[in-house]
């Protein structure tokens, strides 16, 4: 795909988030919101009331990938890559360190790192979006 396109002839601004001062805010807000909802993803303990099997691990899957998108609009969709490894960084502290404290398993891994790579597979074909819609003009 380098070949093809070349890194200085396609420069992507920011048109997919807010502007400005909002901008920044809408971002921050974000940012906390959708940390919150990993940590309580993390936090999450099914119950007798479990609505279906591995809820748990379909939470950890959704709430991974919403980071990870997250992550990647925050520092731009040209670094990803960047964004997914800065999630899958902070899913490795929390899984291998924090869940050990509250004497958890750690297989809940497998499920953070899916959620992680599915987000990342998904910015990649919007990139590749973007970069179809560019050479077409």
């Amino acid at each position: 795909m380098s070949e093809l396109v070349k890194s200085t002839e396609l420069t992507f601004t920011r048109k997919y988030w807010a502007q400005g001062l909002p901008g920044q805010l809408a971002m921050g807000l974000s940012g906390i919101i959708a940390v919150l909802v990993a940590l309580k993803t993390i936090t999450y303990e099914p119950g007798l009331g479990a609505t279906f099997a591995f809820q748990d691990h379909f939470f950890r899957v959704l709430s991974f990938a919403a980071l990870t998108v997250w992550t990647t609009f925050a520092i731009g969709i040209r670094r990803r890559g960047p964004a997914a490894m800065i999630t899958l960084g902070f899913a490795i502290f929390v899984e291998l360190i924090l869940a050990p404290m509250r004497n958890e398993v750690s297989t809940t891994l497998v499920s953070t790192n899916f959620g992680i790579v599915l987000a990342y597979c998904g910015m990649q074909l919007y990139w590749l979006n973007l970069v179809k819609q560019r050479l077409q003009k």
